[in-house]
Protein backbone atom coordinates (compact mmCIF):
# COMPACT_ATOMS: atom_id res chain seq x y z
CA UNK A 1 0.00 0.00 0.00
CA UNK A 2 1.50 3.16 -1.04
CA UNK A 3 0.57 6.72 0.92
CA UNK A 4 -0.19 8.89 -2.56
CA UNK A 5 -2.46 5.91 -3.25
CA UNK A 6 -4.27 6.71 0.02
CA UNK A 7 -4.70 10.30 -0.55
CA UNK A 8 -5.84 9.64 -4.31
CA UNK A 9 -8.56 7.65 -3.07
CA UNK A 10 -9.06 10.67 -0.01
CA UNK A 11 -9.67 13.26 -2.67
CA UNK A 12 -12.11 10.67 -5.02
CA UNK A 13 -14.18 10.13 -1.36
CA UNK A 14 -14.42 13.73 -0.95
CA UNK A 15 -15.71 14.36 -3.85
CA UNK A 16 -18.45 11.62 -4.76
CA UNK A 17 -21.19 13.07 -7.47
CA UNK A 18 -24.16 14.02 -5.63
CA UNK A 19 -27.37 15.56 -5.77
CA UNK A 20 -27.15 19.40 -4.71
CA UNK A 21 -30.11 20.53 -4.61
CA UNK A 22 -30.39 22.39 -1.25
CA UNK A 23 -34.25 22.37 -0.98
CA UNK A 24 -33.90 18.05 -0.04
CA UNK A 25 -30.49 17.83 1.48
CA UNK A 26 -29.56 19.34 4.86
CA UNK A 27 -25.91 20.25 3.91
CA UNK A 28 -26.92 20.62 -0.11
CA UNK A 29 -25.02 17.66 -0.64
CA UNK A 30 -27.25 13.95 -0.68
CA UNK A 31 -25.41 11.66 1.69
CA UNK A 32 -26.39 8.31 -0.11
CA UNK A 33 -23.69 7.39 -1.39
CA UNK A 34 -21.00 8.30 1.82
CA UNK A 35 -23.70 6.65 4.36
CA UNK A 36 -23.65 3.38 1.70
CA UNK A 37 -19.57 3.56 2.16
CA UNK A 38 -19.58 4.82 5.79
CA UNK A 39 -21.98 1.16 6.33
CA UNK A 40 -19.68 -1.05 3.85
CA UNK A 41 -16.62 0.10 6.13
CA UNK A 42 -17.99 -0.47 9.47
CA UNK A 43 -19.40 -3.79 8.43
CA UNK A 44 -15.97 -5.01 6.64
CA UNK A 45 -13.96 -3.92 10.29
CA UNK A 46 -16.56 -6.10 11.89
CA UNK A 47 -15.97 -9.24 9.53
CA UNK A 48 -19.69 -8.51 8.86
CA UNK A 49 -18.77 -7.90 4.70
CA UNK A 50 -16.87 -9.45 1.63
CA UNK A 51 -16.37 -6.06 0.14
CA UNK A 52 -15.04 -8.27 -2.65
CA UNK A 53 -18.18 -9.63 -3.53
CA UNK A 54 -20.79 -6.75 -1.58
CA UNK A 55 -24.25 -8.58 -0.15
CA UNK A 56 -27.06 -6.52 0.44
CA UNK A 57 -28.27 -8.44 3.89
CA UNK A 58 -29.82 -7.44 7.01
CA UNK A 59 -26.59 -6.57 8.29
CA UNK A 60 -26.27 -3.67 5.59
CA UNK A 61 -29.49 -2.51 5.46
CA UNK A 62 -30.08 -2.15 9.36
CA UNK A 63 -27.04 -0.20 9.40
CA UNK A 64 -27.84 1.70 6.55
CA UNK A 65 -30.76 2.52 8.79
CA UNK A 66 -29.25 3.40 11.95
CA UNK A 67 -26.67 5.91 10.12
CA UNK A 68 -29.50 7.47 8.54
CA UNK A 69 -31.17 8.43 11.90
CA UNK A 70 -28.11 10.37 12.66
CA UNK A 71 -29.11 13.04 9.79
CA UNK A 72 -31.78 15.64 9.34
CA UNK A 73 -34.14 13.46 7.55
CA UNK A 74 -37.81 11.98 8.10
CA UNK A 75 -36.14 8.94 6.48
CA UNK A 76 -33.78 7.39 4.68
CA UNK A 77 -33.26 7.27 1.61
CA UNK A 78 -33.27 4.38 -0.49
CA UNK A 79 -30.00 2.57 -0.48
CA UNK A 80 -30.47 0.89 -4.27
CA UNK A 81 -29.77 4.57 -5.34
CA UNK A 82 -26.16 4.58 -4.05
CA UNK A 83 -25.24 0.70 -4.76
CA UNK A 84 -26.18 1.95 -8.24
CA UNK A 85 -25.06 5.19 -8.92
CA UNK A 86 -21.68 4.73 -7.18
CA UNK A 87 -20.27 2.72 -10.62
CA UNK A 88 -19.62 6.26 -11.52
CA UNK A 89 -16.79 6.30 -8.68
CA UNK A 90 -13.32 4.07 -10.26
CA UNK A 91 -12.93 2.27 -7.07
CA UNK A 92 -16.35 0.59 -7.31
CA UNK A 93 -17.61 -2.12 -9.45
CA UNK A 94 -20.63 -3.52 -10.63
CA UNK A 95 -21.41 -6.71 -12.96
CA UNK A 96 -24.86 -6.88 -14.56
CA UNK A 97 -26.53 -9.93 -14.87
CA UNK A 98 -26.56 -11.15 -18.30
CA UNK A 99 -28.94 -9.22 -21.05
CA UNK A 100 -29.00 -6.15 -18.69
CA UNK A 101 -28.90 -2.74 -19.96
CA UNK A 102 -27.44 0.25 -17.60
CA UNK A 103 -30.26 1.91 -16.41
CA UNK A 104 -31.11 3.14 -12.59
CA UNK A 105 -33.54 1.14 -10.57
CA UNK A 106 -36.54 1.84 -9.71
CA UNK A 107 -36.49 -0.10 -6.42
CA UNK A 108 -33.82 -2.23 -4.40
CA UNK A 109 -35.73 -5.43 -5.73
CA UNK A 110 -35.40 -4.18 -9.26
CA UNK A 111 -31.77 -3.48 -8.54
CA UNK A 112 -31.00 -7.30 -6.93
CA UNK A 113 -32.78 -8.77 -10.15
CA UNK A 114 -30.17 -6.48 -12.38
CA UNK A 115 -26.74 -7.20 -10.21
CA UNK A 116 -25.05 -10.44 -10.02
CA UNK A 117 -21.61 -9.27 -7.91
CA UNK A 118 -20.91 -5.63 -6.68
CA UNK A 119 -17.40 -5.49 -5.34
CA UNK A 120 -15.08 -2.58 -4.70
CA UNK A 121 -11.25 -1.99 -6.41
CA UNK A 122 -8.72 -4.21 -4.36
CA UNK A 123 -6.31 -1.56 -3.25
CA UNK A 124 -9.05 0.30 -1.90
CA UNK A 125 -10.09 -2.40 0.21
CA UNK A 126 -6.67 -2.91 1.51
CA UNK A 127 -6.58 0.36 3.06
CA UNK A 128 -10.36 0.23 4.46
CA UNK A 129 -9.11 -3.14 6.47
CA UNK A 130 -5.76 -1.31 7.60
CA UNK A 131 -6.72 -0.11 11.32
CA UNK A 132 -5.10 3.76 10.46
CA UNK A 133 -5.80 4.12 6.83
CA UNK A 134 -9.70 3.38 7.92
CA UNK A 135 -9.34 5.49 10.27
CA UNK A 136 -8.21 8.17 7.65
CA UNK A 137 -10.76 7.40 5.28
CA UNK A 138 -13.69 7.80 8.10
CA UNK A 139 -12.86 10.95 8.94
CA UNK A 140 -12.79 12.35 4.97
CA UNK A 141 -15.83 10.74 4.51
CA UNK A 142 -17.50 12.78 7.87
CA UNK A 143 -15.51 15.78 6.70
CA UNK A 144 -15.76 15.54 2.63
CA UNK A 145 -19.02 17.89 3.17
CA UNK A 146 -21.54 16.06 2.47
CA UNK A 147 -22.93 16.33 6.46
CA UNK A 148 -23.51 18.92 8.76
CA UNK A 149 -21.66 19.24 11.91
CA UNK A 150 -24.25 18.30 14.11
CA UNK A 151 -24.36 15.30 12.01
CA UNK A 152 -21.46 14.24 11.66
CA UNK A 153 -21.10 14.56 16.30
CA UNK A 154 -23.61 11.81 15.77
CA UNK A 155 -22.27 9.55 13.53
CA UNK A 156 -19.41 9.45 15.50
CA UNK A 157 -20.96 8.61 18.35
CA UNK A 158 -23.07 5.73 15.94
CA UNK A 159 -20.11 4.31 14.52
CA UNK A 160 -18.98 3.55 18.35
CA UNK A 161 -22.05 2.33 19.23
CA UNK A 162 -22.86 -0.08 16.16
CA UNK A 163 -19.20 -1.29 16.36
CA UNK A 164 -20.01 -2.66 20.54
CA UNK A 165 -23.07 -3.64 19.16
CA UNK A 166 -21.38 -6.78 16.62
CA UNK A 167 -19.03 -7.72 19.98
CA UNK A 168 -22.31 -7.87 21.63
CA UNK A 169 -24.01 -9.70 19.19
CA UNK A 170 -21.30 -12.71 19.29
CA UNK A 171 -21.85 -12.52 22.90
CA UNK A 172 -25.46 -13.10 22.81
CA UNK A 173 -24.67 -16.14 19.72
CA UNK A 174 -21.91 -18.11 22.34
CA UNK A 175 -24.65 -17.38 25.11
CA UNK A 176 -26.70 -20.22 23.34
CA UNK A 177 -23.96 -22.80 23.88
CA UNK A 178 -25.11 -22.70 28.01
CA UNK A 179 -28.11 -23.63 29.83
CA UNK A 180 -30.65 -20.66 29.39
CA UNK A 181 -31.31 -18.47 32.57
CA UNK A 182 -33.96 -16.02 32.86
CA UNK A 183 -32.31 -13.45 34.61
CA UNK A 184 -28.73 -13.92 33.00
CA UNK A 185 -27.35 -10.37 32.44
CA UNK A 186 -24.23 -9.90 29.69
CA UNK A 187 -21.55 -8.10 29.84
CA UNK A 188 -22.57 -5.20 27.70
CA UNK A 189 -26.24 -5.27 28.35
CA UNK A 190 -26.07 -1.71 30.22
CA UNK A 191 -25.22 -0.33 26.74
CA UNK A 192 -28.58 0.49 25.42
CA UNK A 193 -28.37 1.35 22.25
CA UNK A 194 -25.60 -1.28 21.28
CA UNK A 195 -27.54 -3.93 23.16
CA UNK A 196 -31.05 -2.90 21.13
CA UNK A 197 -29.05 -2.63 17.46
CA UNK A 198 -27.60 -6.44 17.97
CA UNK A 199 -31.02 -8.26 19.41
CA UNK A 200 -32.83 -6.53 16.64
CA UNK A 201 -30.21 -7.67 13.98
CA UNK A 202 -29.99 -10.87 15.71
CA UNK A 203 -33.47 -12.19 16.26
CA UNK A 204 -34.66 -10.52 12.64
CA UNK A 205 -31.86 -13.04 11.43
CA UNK A 206 -33.31 -15.97 12.84
CA UNK A 207 -36.76 -15.70 11.87
CA UNK A 208 -35.79 -14.39 8.50
CA UNK A 209 -37.12 -11.37 9.09
CA UNK A 210 -40.69 -12.87 9.19
CA UNK A 211 -43.34 -12.53 11.40
CA UNK A 212 -43.77 -15.84 13.77
CA UNK A 213 -47.19 -15.73 14.18
CA UNK A 214 -48.45 -14.29 10.89
CA UNK A 215 -45.68 -15.00 8.33
CA UNK A 216 -45.67 -11.19 7.42
CA UNK A 217 -42.34 -9.68 5.81
CA UNK A 218 -41.88 -6.50 4.99
CA UNK A 219 -39.08 -4.03 3.55
CA UNK A 220 -39.35 -0.40 2.51
CA UNK A 221 -37.31 0.99 -0.19
CA UNK A 222 -34.81 2.00 2.43
CA UNK A 223 -34.05 -1.46 3.54
CA UNK A 224 -36.12 -1.74 6.18
CA UNK A 225 -37.82 -4.48 7.72
CA UNK A 226 -41.03 -3.88 9.21
CA UNK A 227 -40.96 -6.59 11.88
CA UNK A 228 -39.77 -6.60 15.34
CA UNK A 229 -37.53 -8.37 17.61
CA UNK A 230 -39.50 -9.14 20.55
CA UNK A 231 -38.48 -10.23 23.80
CA UNK A 232 -40.39 -13.31 25.50
CA UNK A 233 -39.34 -12.50 29.38
CA UNK A 234 -39.95 -8.32 29.11
CA UNK A 235 -36.08 -6.94 29.22
CA UNK A 236 -37.31 -4.63 31.70
CA UNK A 237 -37.91 -7.71 34.37
CA UNK A 238 -34.90 -9.78 33.42
CA UNK A 239 -32.33 -7.66 31.26
CA UNK A 240 -31.91 -10.87 29.20
CA UNK A 241 -30.83 -11.07 25.59
CA UNK A 242 -30.69 -14.54 24.75
CA UNK A 243 -31.89 -15.63 21.31
CA UNK A 244 -34.25 -18.28 23.10
CA UNK A 245 -35.96 -15.11 24.51
CA UNK A 246 -36.77 -13.52 21.19
CA UNK A 247 -39.13 -13.86 18.60
CA UNK A 248 -39.73 -11.54 15.39
CA UNK A 249 -43.00 -10.45 15.53
CA UNK A 250 -45.45 -7.77 13.42
CA UNK A 251 -46.22 -4.84 14.67
CA UNK A 252 -49.94 -5.93 15.58
CA UNK A 253 -48.77 -9.48 17.25
CA UNK A 254 -46.13 -7.49 19.22
CA UNK A 255 -48.34 -5.92 20.65
CA UNK A 256 -50.69 -8.32 21.43
CA UNK A 257 -48.10 -10.67 22.80
CA UNK A 258 -46.77 -7.65 25.37
CA UNK A 259 -50.26 -6.84 26.53
CA UNK A 260 -50.85 -11.14 26.53
CA UNK A 261 -53.94 -11.39 24.43
CA UNK A 262 -51.62 -13.82 22.38
CA UNK A 263 -49.20 -16.10 23.78
CA UNK A 264 -47.09 -19.82 22.96
CA UNK A 265 -48.01 -23.26 24.13
CA UNK A 266 -45.68 -25.97 24.91
CA UNK A 267 -46.48 -27.57 21.07
CA UNK A 268 -44.85 -23.52 20.06
CA UNK A 269 -48.22 -23.09 18.79
CA UNK A 270 -50.41 -19.66 18.67
CA UNK A 271 -52.85 -19.56 21.58
CA UNK A 272 -55.39 -16.52 22.00
CA UNK A 273 -56.83 -14.71 24.87
CA UNK A 274 -60.47 -15.48 25.03
CA UNK A 275 -60.37 -12.09 26.74
CA UNK A 276 -60.81 -10.67 23.03
CA UNK A 277 -64.46 -10.19 22.45
CA UNK A 278 -64.50 -8.56 19.03
CA UNK A 279 -62.02 -8.11 15.92
CA UNK A 280 -62.76 -7.14 11.91
CA UNK A 281 -62.27 -8.83 9.82
CA UNK A 282 -63.53 -11.65 11.56
CA UNK A 283 -60.74 -14.20 12.87
CA UNK A 284 -57.99 -11.49 12.00
CA UNK A 285 -56.30 -13.01 15.44
CA UNK A 286 -58.19 -15.54 16.66
CA UNK A 287 -58.08 -17.55 13.40
CA UNK A 288 -54.10 -18.11 14.25
CA UNK A 289 -55.51 -19.78 17.62
CA UNK A 290 -53.63 -23.00 17.51
CA UNK A 291 -51.61 -22.66 14.54
CA UNK A 292 -48.15 -23.37 14.55
CA UNK A 293 -45.56 -20.85 14.86
CA UNK A 294 -42.89 -19.66 12.07
CA UNK A 295 -39.75 -21.56 13.73
CA UNK A 296 -36.56 -20.77 13.10
CA UNK A 297 -34.45 -23.40 11.19
CA UNK A 298 -31.67 -24.15 14.30
CA UNK A 299 -33.14 -25.74 16.86
CA UNK A 300 -31.15 -24.13 19.47
CA UNK A 301 -32.95 -20.95 18.40
CA UNK A 302 -36.79 -21.84 19.38
CA UNK A 303 -38.27 -19.97 21.87
CA UNK A 304 -36.97 -21.70 25.47
CA UNK A 305 -39.89 -23.43 27.43
CA UNK A 306 -38.84 -21.18 30.60
CA UNK A 307 -39.22 -18.22 28.76
CA UNK A 308 -42.42 -18.92 26.96
CA UNK A 309 -44.23 -20.85 29.76
CA UNK A 310 -43.21 -17.71 32.10
CA UNK A 311 -45.57 -15.69 29.68
CA UNK A 312 -48.15 -17.71 29.36
CA UNK A 313 -48.48 -17.55 33.82
CA UNK A 314 -47.51 -14.62 34.21
CA UNK A 315 -48.67 -11.83 30.93
CA UNK A 316 -51.05 -13.97 29.10
CA UNK A 317 -54.90 -13.38 29.67
CA UNK A 318 -56.78 -16.68 29.73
Amino acid sequence: MKEGDLDRYIRLLQRLRVDHNRNRYTTGKAPHKPTLLLSLIILSANKRQDLTNIKIDLDLRETWVELWKCLDYEKPGPIHLPLYHLRSSVFWNIDLKEGISPHSPNSLDQFQKMVSKISIKDDLIAYMEDDNSRDKIISSILNGGYYSEDEKKRLIEKIEVLNGSFIYESEMIQAVKKEFAPDVKMEIVDQRPSRDSAFRRLILGTYNETCAVCGMQIQTASGISVIDAAHILPFNKFHNDDIRNGIALCKMHHWLFDRGLISIDDHNRVIVSKSIEMEYPDNIITGFHKLDIKLPENFEHYPHPVAVEWHRKNVFER
